[in-house]
């Protein structure tokens, strides 16, 4: 899977923050990313509400969980993006027994994403997640680009 085209627009996105929200002398912004990465697994597990064994609600809408499968993407492309992946990266991608299990599984690799090796395993967990609940590549992708001209539009309105 040739990821150039997205890291390219991550790229972007990411000098544009960090020309309106410069670093400051100490700030060690991939730790914010990696928190912001798993705050974004946990949104996108909230709208599954695989876990949510006491309530009889559903699921959010497709739309829904995949715009935060989107938001996930994200921060997992600036992390790569940060500690210098390669864009043609072998996706082979993992999944568990259940949904609730992939969840746990990305959540434990994601604390270690910013490492290049791990980034690779925490990018496999994430497409075996997206493929489990039920989007191709080319929808994750087309989520992506919607998302990405949002965050953009973000930054231009002071977001």
């Amino acid at each position: 899977m040739d990821l150039s085209k997205l890291f390219e627009m991550q790229r972007k996105l990411d000098e544009r923050i960090e020309k309106q929200h410069p670093r400051q002398q100490g700030d060690r912004r991939i730790y914010s990313k990696l928190l912001a990465l798993l705050v974004e697994i946990g949104e996108l597990a909230n709208e599954t509400r695989c876990f949510k064994f006491w309530s009889n609600k559903g699921p959010s809408s497709k739309e829904k969980i995949l715009e935060e499968g989107a938001d996930v993407l994200h921060f997992l492309l600036s992390i790569g993006n940060e500690i210098n992946v390669k864009s043609s990266v072998e996706i082979i991608p993992i999944t568990k027994t259940s949904l609730d299990a992939q969840f746990l599984a990305l959540y434990d690799q994601a604390r270690l994403a910013n490492i290049k090796e791990q980034w690779e395993w925490t990018f496999n967990l994430y497409v075996g997640l997206m493929e489990t609940l039920g989007f191709t590549w080319n929808e994750v992708e087309e989520a992506y680009m919607r998302k990405n001209a949002v965050n953009h539009h973000r930054q231009e309105s002071g977001y």
